[in-house]
């Protein structure tokens, strides 16, 4: 029967010393680690909460233990992120695709501006643009160049149209002008209403 009891009380024992060690205590951020050399670059506390670390170069929010702080720190993602970070300014911001699209876009206006000054089937343009990259293939415009009717039709609407309507109604409001009109119905049944303006430009102001 001692023997017995003996053996109860160890494993009581051994219950409370497993129960000792599952316990955690939290631990709070220090303001300390800000000055650690290889943390002070990235990690910044949580005000709203003691027990929290954030990183802002990942930009998230950690539990804010050294412990778990420090393995974040050599994480990979953290360390890609930190790379990104020390490259040049400059990197972030280039200039010739920028210029190399103005290109473009003024060689597509253009474009569409001949179809319309000459009146060339809109269909022309679902190969003419296949045909430039096959004619300069040393042109960085002409490969860049992505032009069928759809959007020939609207660039000759929405920019070149709209471009002259206003400088055509600018330009009316310093001379004198006569307007002719005349509604009609097209072979598509779609009424329209036709407005012819004659001015003298020479005699402006």
């Amino acid at each position: 029967m001692h023997e017995t009891s003996e053996s109860e009380d160890d494993h009581a024992g051994t219950s409370k010393t497993k129960k000792r060690k599952q316990t955690h205590r939290a631990q709070k951020f220090r303001d300390e680690w800000l000055n650690l050399s290889d943390l002070k670059s990235w990690l910044l506390p949580v005000e709203t909460d003691a027990f929290k670390a954030k990183c802002k170069v990942c930009n998230i929010i950690m539990v804010g233990e050294l412990t778990n702080i420090k393995m974040h720190g050599k994480g990979i993602k953290h360390l890609q992120n930190c790379k990104q970070l020390k490259k040049p300014i400059s990197t972030f911001f280039k200039t010739a695709p920028t210029n190399l699209n103005t290109d473009v876009s003024k060689a597509e206006i253009k474009l569409s501006g001949f179809i319309a000054e000459h009146n060339v089937s809109f269909m022309a343009m679902d190969h003419l643009s296949d045909l430039l990259k096959e004619i300069f293939p040393d042109s960085k415009i002409a490969q860049e160049i992505n032009l069928k009717r759809t959007k020939t039709t609207a660039i000759i609407k929405n920019v070149i149209g709209a471009s002259h309507k206003d400088n055509l109604a600018a330009q009316l409001m310093k001379c004198k002008f006569s307007i002719l009109t005349d509604e009609s119905t097209d072979i598509g049944t779609v009424k329209t209403s036709c407005v012819v303006v004659r001015l003298n430009i020479n005699n402006s102001k």
